[in-house]
């Protein structure tokens, strides 16, 4: 047999270990792995000699657009892949028409522009999206819906968002238990009603400095909501996924729920690893509007926490939570400002291998969990994504360990102009990406996207 593709000379790392292998790819699968006689010939080889080859990041956590929940694909997907990354979890936001009508279009108009696969979660966000819940698995593939406990008032009637009350959460989540495994809810977990009050507090007294989001969003609010969800999950046996999680707490909490038997899984981001506001980037103290995200930057011991959140296993995913968003689009009212802290999925592996493996915190297995399986697992798209198993999608990405970049904008591939890790230097990066057996990133540049090269990814009940 002679294959298609041979990535050849590297150290394969799954989470069970890192061994000297060769990986062997025929028609957009993984068709061996291993070294010497038994490897098959190759159309073409690609010799990784002292680099290490990981299962492609499967991101689980990504905006493509602001209102239009599509307009930014080509460019945010190109520069993921930059990043490592071969799989996301696109939230998707429909008004008033709700999904199911207008699934194909989205589709085409997805798989048209993008340089990478996805699985989508659906954004309950008024009484036709919860009615589509139980039809979502079998019409279309779509097993993971997101609830936003932490929207009402100002930003919620700018997206046209219905207010998510408790009532509309739990009556979701008898509709998740019903439909079984893999269908996952997902929860943005902040205490929309004392941020109001606090809000209201902060504007009287004229603030609209970075610390403000902070103020107006305290730790205690998102852990506040974190348990809430977690008593309604538990109470209707409903599986939960809480994203984007900032907080020290956040960590005991998913150890306690865990221990108590819920089923939930925690994610946070590389932003709320490595950023916070005792040490704000400069693009923050140029521009405050720019740190407006929900949740909010928190302390450097929040970072440090949640490093050992995930080295420990409590946290099981990182996603970038990825929100394209131009300087000029964010504008100088932090108050008025679009959520999100800009592309931070092109940065998510190097921000793990530098910060989290070459300093010591992370080993490069945990990183291959955190990044790629567990997510993979987590939403229904394993071992197909975020695996190098034999029959696996072939999605690879090979890292070196030594290299090191400085970030600059004007490298990056975004369309965001800015980012907080503008001027950092990251040892560990990306070198090599590979979809379903096609290179689309070579030596850190991206090849032109060929036609149909990304895929929707469905899911399947039971």
């Amino acid at each position: 047999m002679t294959c298609d593709l041979l990535i050849s000379g590297g150290r394969v790392v799954t989470p069970a270990g890192v061994i000297d292998a060769d990986v062997a790819i025929h028609a957009g699968r993984i068709v061996a792995v291993g070294r010497g006689d038994g490897m098959p010939s190759a159309t073409r080889n690609l010799d990784v000699k002292g680099m290490h080859v990981l299962p492609g990041v499967v991101d689980p956590h990504a905006h493509l657009g602001y209102m239009n929940t599509l307009e930014a694909a080509e460019s945010e997907t190109r520069a993921a892949a930059c990043g490592g990354v071969t799989c996301l979890g696109v939230y998707i936001l429909v008004l008033k028409e709700g999904i199911l009508g207008q699934f194909g279009k989205l589709k085409d108009a997805f798989e048209a522009t993008s340089f990478v696969d996805a699985f989508w979660h659906l954004m309950v966000v008024d009484a036709i999206t919860t009615d589509e819940i139980s039809r979502c698995p079998k019409e279309i593939g779509l097993t993971s819906f997101k609830f936003n406990m932490g929207y009402k008032g100002p930003h919620a009637d700018l997206l046209g968002i219905s207010a998510t009350d408790d009532g509309a959460v739990y009556r979701g989540f008898r509709a998740i238990h019903a439909l079984g495994p893999p269908s996952m809810a997902v929860c943005h977990t902040e205490n929309i009603d004392i941020h109001l009050m606090l809000r209201d507090e902060l504007i009287a007294q004229g603030r609209k400095d970075y610390r403000v989001w902070n103020d107006s969003r305290p730790p205690f609010v998102e852990a506040e909501c974190m348990r809430r969800a977690i008593y309604l999950a538990r109470s209707a046996g409903c599986p939960l996924y809480i994203p984007h999680i900032t907080i020290a707490e956040g960590v005991d909490i998913i150890a306690e729920a865990a221990a108590n038997g819920v089923n939930v899984i925690g994610e946070t981001c590389p932003q709320y690893l490595t950023h916070n506001n005792d040490n704000p980037s400069q693009v923050i103290l140029d521009h405050p509007a720019c740190a407006n995200v929900n949740p909010p930057l928190r302390d450097k011991a929040c970072n440090e926490r949640l490093w050992d959140g995930l080295a420990s296993g409590v946290i099981r995913c990182v996603g970038s939570d990825l929100a394209p968003t131009t300087l000029a689009m964010k504008g100088e009212n932090i108050w008025e400002a679009p959520m999100g802290l800009g592309n931070n999925s092109e940065l998510l592996l190097p921000v793990l291998l530098s910060e989290g493996v070459n300093k010591g915190r992370l080993t490069l297995e945990k990183v291959v969990e955190v990044c790629s399986a567990n997510p993979a697992r987590a939403f229904g798209v394993y071992p197909r994504k975020g695996s190098l198993e034999v029959g696996a999608d072939a999605d690879v990405v090979v890292v070196d360990l030594e290299k090191k970049v400085k970030v600059s904008v004007d490298r990056l591939r975004s369309m965001c102009d800015w980012s907080i890790y503008d001027g950092w230097e990251l040892k560990g990066w990306p070198v090599h990406t590979v979809l379903r057996g096609q290179v689309i990133v070579e030596n850190g540049e991206p090849r032109p996207r060929a036609a149909r090269q990304a895929q929707y990814i469905p899911r399947v009940i039971g």
